[in-house]
């Protein structure tokens, strides 16, 4: 830091950076910057299973309020194998608790994103919920990135047909 005299006589400080103080913030955020980048640009695909996860597990949650409010049988299926999933009214064969093509579609089919995988444990691929807000059986659709390592799980409790996102 310079010291300066006035026309006074007094001495002030002259503010300011010098050149070495500026380089090294610069080398600073540089190294700092090369620590996060590899953690920003591998959260994007856990991102990905995470939202597939979590619009999910709002058309389940929006397959039973319908279920309660209707009094009509509504279910969800993930088909894991043409990467898609869809919000129906079990009209066809109501006993059966499954999705056949003859059923009312009432959300869908939603396309589930090139990255992540999908995996269900529910006979059928569906769960379906009666107007007493019971599911038809307990399970859970499982979403990952195709690597691995980004597991998000909507598990459905049948006797009371409460879903949650694990």
């Amino acid at each position: 830091m310079k010291i300066i005299r006035n026309k006074f006589g007094s001495c002030r400080p002259i503010g300011g950076f010098t050149m070495l103080e500026m380089m090294i913030i610069v080398v600073i955020i540089g190294i700092v910057a090369a620590i996060a980048a590899p953690t920003f640009f591998s959260a994007g695909p856990r991102l990905k299973a995470r939202t597939e996860a979590r619009n999910v597990l709002n058309m389940v949650r929006l397959a039973r309020s319908k279920a309660i409010s209707d009094g009509s049988q509504y279910g969800v299926y993930v088909d894991g194998a043409n990467r898609q999933y869809i919000l129906f009214k079990d009209i066809s064969n109501p006993t059966l608790m499954a999705y056949d093509g003859a059923d009312s579609i009432v959300t869908g089919p939603e396309s589930i994103q090139p990255d992540v995988v999908a995996n269900t444990s529910f006979t059928g691929n569906t769960v379906v919920f009666m107007s007493t807000g019971r599911a038809s059986q307990s399970g859970n659709f499982t979403f990952d990135i195709s690597g691995g390592g980004a597991l998000y799980t909507v598990s459905i409790l049948a006797s009371t047909g409460r879903s949650k996102l694990q």
